[in-house]
Formats: C-alpha cells, sequence, structure tokens
C-alpha cells in the first residue's frame, strides 16, 4: 500500500504575483537608433546621481581635507597636552605627596590625555610618549567624582550592605605592571619618572619590583623607607633597582646603610646621582667625602641629624679629594658646622659660583654670622636659616655689617625663642629689628620674598615706632610742664618755662619752641639712619611679599609692602619719584599725618589718637580737616597757664597763641573753694 505525502501548507502564489507585479520588458533597441525606455531611465540616474568616483568619501579624503589641528608637529603636540595633564611633566625628584599638584584632580586629567589620544594617529604617538614619562598613581580623585566612585568600589551583599572598599591605588599598579610588561619595548623605554603613594609602595614591593623590572630609563622612583636603611625584608627589590635601573639621579641613605653608602666609592652603582640625602648616618667624615667626590654629577646634597659632621668636612686636606661644588646645600640638625667652615667652603671660586640654594636649620651658624655667608656666596637667590635663640642678638662688640647679597630673591628668616628663654623677655625682637635695618640699607637689591615668624615684622618696615601703652606714660610730657608766666618764653612752647632749670630744654638745639618733638626716641634702632639736622622717614628700596606666621598659626598670612618716596627734606633718603609711588596720592590708601606730633603718647585718653577728616580736595589728592573743637595744630584746645585762660589771652600774646601744649592738671576744685565737688 502506497501512501502519497500529505501537503500542510498551501501552494505559494509567488510566481503569480512576480508576474503580475513585474512591469512588461521594454523591447531592444531598434537597428534605427530610436532610444528605448532603459536608456531613458540610465540618462535619468546619471543626471541626478553623480559617477562613483565623484562622490566624497570621508574616510578616503580624509588625509586630503584641512585640519590644522591634525598637522601640528609633534613638539607642538606634546606641549598642548602638557597642559591638559600637567603631572606628566613633572620632573621633580620629590615623593608622590609632596609633588602632588594644587587646585587639580590628576586622575580625572589623566583620563582627559587618554581620550585625546583617540583622536587620531598623529594624536596617539605625542599623547603616549607625554602620558608614559611621568607617571603618578593617585589612590583616590580630587574632585566630587570621588562621591559616587568611592560608592561604586564598595563589594557588597546581600548580608553586608556597607560594603568592602577595595584598594584603587593597588589595582592600578598591578593594572599599569601588566600594560608595561605586554610591551616593554615601546612603553617600557618612555617611563623615567614613577611615583606612588606611601601605602602601595610599603605593601606592593613585589608588584612594584616587577614594574621597575621594564623601566631601564628610570630616573626617580618612590622606594619604601625600609630599602634606605638596607632592610632585609627589601634586598630583592634593591638588587632589582641596582640592575634595572642604573641611571637613577636620587637615592636617600638612612641609619643603617652605612655599607651601602660606602660602596658608591667605587662608581659602578649609580654614577649618575644629581641629590644625595643622607639622615643619621654615621660614619667616618673622610670615607663620606672620599663617596662625595667620587659622584661626578652631584649638584643637591641634603644632611640631617648626623652628629659626626663638622668644618672639616670642607677645609683642604692633600689626601682627601676636595669637597664637590654643590648648587644645594640643606643642613638640618648640625651643630658642629659653623660659619667659618662654611666660608672656608665657599672660598673657592667653583664653589662660590655654583651654590645658589642653602638652608640652615638649627646648626652652629649663628644668625649674627649670615652676613659672611651672603657675601661669600654671589650667586644665591634662595637662603633659609630657622634657628631657636635663647640671647638677644649680640650688640656689644665690633658693630655687625648688614646683610648684603645682590642676587638674593627669597629669604626664610625664621627665629624663634628656644624653651628656654623667658617668655617675657623679647628674645626675638632684636633679631628682627637688624633684619629691618638691612632692608632699609639696601644691601638685598632684588630680595621680592621673606618669610619670618614675627606678625610685627610689617609694622617694623613703616619707619614709624609702635605706640606706647598707656600704662608707660608719655616720653614727650615733660616731668613739669606750663610754669609760671614768667618763668617761660613768650611763646610758651613745652619746657621752655624750665629752660636752663636742672630738666633742661626738650626741643633739639637751634630749633623753635613751638616745633614738635622727634618723633623717633634716642632708642629706637633706626634713629641713626637719620640726618639731625631735619626730620625723614625710613623708605624701602624694593617691593617686598612679608609672609609672616606666629606661634599658634597653621598658614602663612602675606602682606605686600611697596616703596614710597622718601623726600621729606634733608633728613629724606631721596627726592622726588623714585619707585612710582608716593605717600598721599599713588598709593591705594590715603595716608595722613595730621595729629601724629605726639605719636608718642600712646593710646592714652586724648594723645596718640588721629582727630582729623580725611576728604578730598578736588584735584586727586586729600585734605586734613580739623575736627569740632580741634585747634590748627592738632590738639585739643586747653585752657592756658599763662593767665590768658578760656575767657582771653595775656603776656605779649594772645588767643591762640597763648595756648598750653602741656597744661597742668587740674583737681576736682573749682575757682572758688566752695565750688568743690569730690564726685567730679
Amino acid at each position: 500500500m502506497k501512501f502519497t505525502a500529505m501537503k500542510f501548507f498551501r501552494r505559494s502564489k509567488k510566481s503569480t504575483s512576480t508576474s503580475e507585479s513585474k512591469p512588461p520588458k521594454p523591447s531592444k533597441p531598434s537597428k534605427s537608433g530610436n532610444a528605448t525606455y532603459d536608456d531613458m531611465e540610465r540618462d535619468k540616474y546619471r543626471m541626478y546621481n553623480g559617477r562613483p568616483e565623484q562622490q566624497y568619501h570621508f574616510a578616503a579624503e580624509r588625509g586630503r581635507s584641512y585640519a590644522p589641528w591634525l598637522q601640528l608637529p609633534a613638539p607642538i603636540l606634546e606641549r598642548v597636552f602638557a597642559f591638559v595633564c600637567p603631572h606628566s611633566s613633572d620632573e621633580t625628584y620629590e615623593t608622590c605627596e609632596r609633588s602632588a599638584v594644587e587646585d587639580a584632580c590628576m586622575l580625572c586629567d589623566l583620563r582627559d590625555l587618554a581620550h585625546a589620544s583617540q583622536v587620531c594617529k598623529v594624536w596617539r604617538r605625542s599623547a603616549i610618549s607625554v602620558m608614559y614619562h611621568s607617571i603618578r598613581i593617585d589612590s583616590v580623585h580630587y574632585c566630587e567624582r570621588e562621591i559616587d566612585l568611592s560608592e561604586k568600589r564598595k563589594r557588597k551583599s546581600r548580608f553586608d550592605r556597607n560594603g568592602v572598599p577595595e584598594d584603587p591605588a593597588s589595582a592600578r599598579l598591578h593594572l599599569l605592571c601588566r600594560t608595561l610588561r605586554e610591551d616593554p619595548t615601546r612603553l617600557g623605554k618612555l617611563v623615567q619618572y614613577f611615583k606612588t603613594p606611601y601605602m602601595v609602595r610599603e605593601s606592593s614591593a613585589p608588584a612594584l619590583a616587577r614594574t621597575i623590572a621594564v623601566l631601564p630609563n628610570l630616573r626617580y622612583v618612590d622606594l619604601p623607607e625600609g630599602l634606605f636603611m638596607d632592610d632585609p625584608a627589601h634586598h630583592t627589590l634593591k638588587l632589582e633597582v641596582q640592575a634595572r635601573c642604573p641611571g637613577l639621579r636620587k637615592m636617600t641613605y638612612l641609619a643603617g646603610s652605612e655599607r651601602s653608602l660606602e660602596a658608591l666609592a667605587r662608581g659602578n652603582i649609580w654614577p649618575d646621582l644629581e641629590v644625595l640625602e643622607l639622615g643619621r648616618i654615621n660614619m667616618d667624615p673622610a670615607v663620606l667625602r672620599q663617596v662625595i667626590a667620587a659622584l661626578q654629577h652631584l649638584r643637591a646634597l641634603k644632611a640631617s641629624d648626623c652628629k659626626m659632621l663638622d668644618d672639616d668636612i670642607f677645609r683642604y686636606n692633600d689626601v682627601l679629594p676636595a669637597f664637590p661644588p654643590l648648587e644645594e646645600l640643606i643642613l638640618t640638625d648640625i651643630p658642629r658646622i659653623t660659619a667659618d667652615g662654611l666660608v672656608t667652603y665657599l672660598s673657592g671660586p667653583e664653589t662660590k659660583e655654583s651654590l645658589k640654594v642653602l638652608s640652615l636649620t638649627n646648626t652652629g651658624i649663628h644668625p649674627s654670622a649670615l652676613h659672611n655667608v651672603l657675601a661669600n656666596a654671589p650667586r644665591l637667590h634662595t637662603v633659609a636659616i630657622t634657628e631657636q635663640v635663647d640671647t638677644p642678638f649680640p650688640a656689644h662688640g665690633a658693630p655687625i655689617p648688614p646683610l648684603s647679597n645682590w642676587s638674593l630673591e627669597t629669604l626664610r628668616y625664621e627665629i624663634t625663642a628656644a624653651p628656654s628663654a623667658s617668655s617675657y623677655a623679647s628674645t626675638t625682637a632684636s633679631y628682627y629689628n637688624y633684619l629691618a635695618s638691612s632692608l632699609f640699607a639696601g644691601g638685598l637689591p632684588r630680595l621680592a620674598a621673606i618669610y619670618v615668624r614675627d606678625l610685627n615684622f610689617p609694622d617694623l618696615l613703616l619707619g614709624l615706632p609702635p605706640p606706647m601703652p598707656g600704662f608707660a606714660g608719655s616720653p614727650q610730657r615733660p616731668s613739669s610742664a606750663g610754669g609760671a608766666p614768667g618763668g617761660g618764653s613768650p611763646g610758651g612752647s613745652p619746657g621752655s618755662a624750665v629752660n636752663g632749670g636742672r630738666f633742661g630744654s626738650l626741643s633739639p638745639p637751634g630749633s623753635f619752641g613751638n616745633q614738635p618733638p622727634p618723633r623717633f626716641s634716642s632708642n629706637n634702632p633706626f634713629a641713626s639712619a637719620f640726618n639731625p639736622g631735619g626730620a625723614g622717614m625710613l623708605a624701602l628700596n624694593q617691593t617686598l611679599e612679608i609672609f609672616t606666621k606666629g606661634d599658634d598659626d597653621l598658614d602663612w598670612g602675606s602682606t605686600r609692602m611697596d616703596p614710597f618716596d622718601a623726600g621729606f627734606g634733608p633728613g629724606g633718603r631721596g627726592k622726588g619719584r623714585r619707585h612710582g609711588r608716593t605717600a598721599s596720592s599713588a598709593s591705594g590708601r590715603p595716608l595722613s599725618s595730621y595729629g601724629l606730633s605726639d605719636i608718642g603718647a600712646g593710646w592714652q585718653a586724648g594723645g596718640g589718637a588721629r582727630m582729623s577728616v580725611i576728604q578730598g580736595d578736588g584735584h586727586g589728592g586729600f585734605l586734613s580737616v580739623p575736627g569740632e573743637g580741634m585747634a590748627s595744630h592738632g590738639r585739643k584746645s586747653s585752657a592756658s597757664s599763662f593767665g590768658g585762660g578760656a575767657g582771653g589771652g595775656g603776656g605779649g600774646f594772645a588767643g591762640a597763641a597763648l595756648r598750653d601744649e602741656w597744661p597742668r592738671p587740674t583737681s576736682s576744685h573749682g575757682k572758688n573753694k566752695g565750688d568743690r565737688d569730690l564726685w567730679r
């Protein structure tokens, strides 16, 4: 029995539908040359659509299009990318923590540079060379993105909603290690600076060693502190650095690594060192001098807490090599090095011309001997001295010349009182007075910034003594003023009534009695700079940026001091406009000397206060207008003791001419005995 296959699907009507939808075929072109239907359609297509070779293809025309940003040379592109990612051009020998860019997010900058490398092949070559020049691994983002990313990094579970945060810095180090080891020929040779956070370099030594193994041109790398002390746990890492990175430029040796430091004298381990840092090293100074002399490219030396160093390391010796000339010399907690030894080192012509940065912290170089060091270093541009003193500045013996250096630009003069000094004795005041006198002397013409630990130091540069407190009395007021009318001169000047007596005259010789007393006392340290024959003010010769910091302050406060015209007669230091600023109009704040004739009276009632109103004169200047109840000379009017009281004049003069500058103190009783009042 035969079975036929059953057809479960309906027969297709494709042939019928297609045959009905197709248009009738055009006839073949006739031999007579008449255009057929196909020819007409072909002409229409060619009319509205150009030839394929004439159409624009972006991929084919990219190389021939005008794009100036694609034709920039590689140096310009690298310069532009350095602004996109500033930390990629960091070539300092500082750790990751100290070389951070302020007010920037290094991870975001690196992300922008990575996006720029994906634009085209030309940009990629330049961006890669910039990106791998100086590598920096950061733990977190220094921007708002860290708020969201920190939550995403937590490995949360159903039973642990808080989550365990990951270590992004360690993960970035492993990813970098994998990338560099996959292409060490092209990427590894580009890396010259490699900086990692403290916790990463201390806890990920194996990953750090695998990464350093493919960086032959490395100049600086952050290493764990145990390597600097010859810790056996980091011995393998140290051998890896010595073998794979022979071109290091900076190395640190701490206590316990004296044997490794001595090995540098052979010349086969890191011969290109430029910066050498020593901390708590205890070895023979002669051996240390041989090690330093063996480093031909050494330009900076930092020694801290090395008790065995003294002046002999700088002195000439027939057996030992000479101490090499340096550009930077930083000495910290080395009390046996004095100014004589440093001057001996600076006596050489090469050393004198090479030293540019000098830092002295708690050394044997006293601030009073700093002028000898500055005089023998003509190329210095930065000097820092930090000392704790327990005695005032030496004022006896031979006079100490002021500080003088024609190339100094930055001075850190941080003098503080030692804990053993008395808190009631102004020990450091004399040191800052000496510094102020040096600035007034004009021996530091290129100085632009100065750091001090005295909040009142900017007031010393104003040229005026500070006002005295009320309990100290008035140094300008005589002990007895306003004598009898017959005992004084007709002018009624201060002290004229006691001329010829035991008190003497308060007015300088050769001056009129009605002139105010001198503004500077005899014990003022700046009084010697004035001409005794005329009045004058001390003035700065350059613009200074003064940074002050107190004992309880955390940040530095800045004050800008501008020079001004000091041509005030024969006692002034100059005449006319010198630095583009005068005491009245050119300053941003109008100055008025009205009422300052008795500034020595301090802050007592009725003395030493400004009692004037500043108003414009219509020509860009200011007028000093006395207030109500004030005399023309700035003092409040008072009854005269010459007999011409408040109601009238007496003697040879009348009115304001007979006012007494220093009236006698009166009691509470009136003219008559019955007017006495105990409550006045």
